[in-house]
């Protein structure tokens, strides 16, 4: 009589230890990431699935056999796919261009930091899925804090698909120089970006307002970016203010990893007298 609970015993534990395992992800086309026992990240499509194992090629075209007593975990994997069926990994700095704000937003919890040329620094985070902020101060040195420019930048994204986003945002900054400087200026918008993460246009209308009043004319953004491989996107971006007949414009490359996006780019404006070429620099770094 004492077998039978032995028995019942060891038909349970087993389905226990199996119960207390994670899921296997589904058989899609999907891009996975699978958190392995060893700490390593495999990444692919997971092509078959069984009770014990799944079967997935990997980006480079391997076949792999994975145990589902080695899966510790796994997410889908966001980013796009290039002409032969590759796996292009997604843009960290998906929501801008150089500059321009595009319609898309952080989902809830991602966040950033970057920086433009050393002494502008910024962050961004998704507060929901659909609301980000991103914001910073500026770090010239020489400069007390409380005379740094600061800068912040709410977005709400009212549409947002993999190949259509609409957004409404708004940038305030404040500048105190003493007795020199002591103002606020910003400007609210609505951006439209017509396209996916490896090829889009964003258009851009806002009104700017400042301490000394609001601008009853709008300006103007024009934007676009088209990915040209896994790591590569070109970029280019040109911007229309009230009252002025100048119109600077970026052109350049973003080189894209896992987690860093870094940007390069000359920047000229259009209808200057001065015709001189300025050279861009920035990245963000995801977390």
């Amino acid at each position: 009589m004492r077998l039978r609970p032995l028995l019942v015993l060891s038909l349970l534990l087993p389905a226990r230890a199996l119960a207390q395992q994670p899921a296997l992800p589904p058989v899609d086309t999907a891009v996975v990431a699978l958190q392995l026992s060893d700490g390593s990240t495999l990444t692919g499509r997971v092509v078959a699935s069984y009770d014990s194992s799944c079967t997935v090629v990997t980006l480079a075209g391997l076949k792999v056999v994975v145990p589902r007593g080695s899966l510790t975990g796994w997410r889908l994997q966001a980013g796009g796919t290039l002409p032969g069926g590759r796996y292009a990994r997604r843009d960290p700095g998906r929501t801008r261009l150089f500059l321009a704000p595009t319609a898309r937003t952080l989902p809830r919890g991602e966040g950033y930091v970057g920086d433009y040329y050393v002494f502008f620094p910024v962050a961004g985070y998704g507060i929901a899925d659909r609301f980000m902020l991103s914001g910073g101060m500026s770090l010239i040195p020489g400069v007390p804090l409380d005379e740094q420019l600061l800068y912040l930048a709410p977005k709400i994204g009212v549409v947002q698909t993999p190949t259509f986003s609409l957004a409404v945002g708004a940038l305030y900054m404040r500048l105190n120089l003493s007795d020199l400087v002591n103002a606020w200026g910003g400007v609210g918008y609505a951006s439209a970006t017509f396209g996916s993460e490896d090829g889009a246009l964003t258009l851009g209308l806002g009104w700017p307002v400042a301490s000394g009043g609001a601008s009853r004319s709008p300006w103007f953004m024009a934007g676009g970016e088209r990915r040209v491989s896994r790591g590569i996107k070109l970029m280019a971006e040109g911007w229309k203010f009230p009252g002025s007949t100048e119109v600077p414009v970026v052109g350049g490359v973003r080189f894209i990893d896992e987690k860093v996006a870094v940007d390069l780019g000359l920047v000229q404006v259009l209808g200057a007298d001065f015709r001189g070429i300025v050279p861009w620099v920035d990245f963000s770094v995801k977390w």
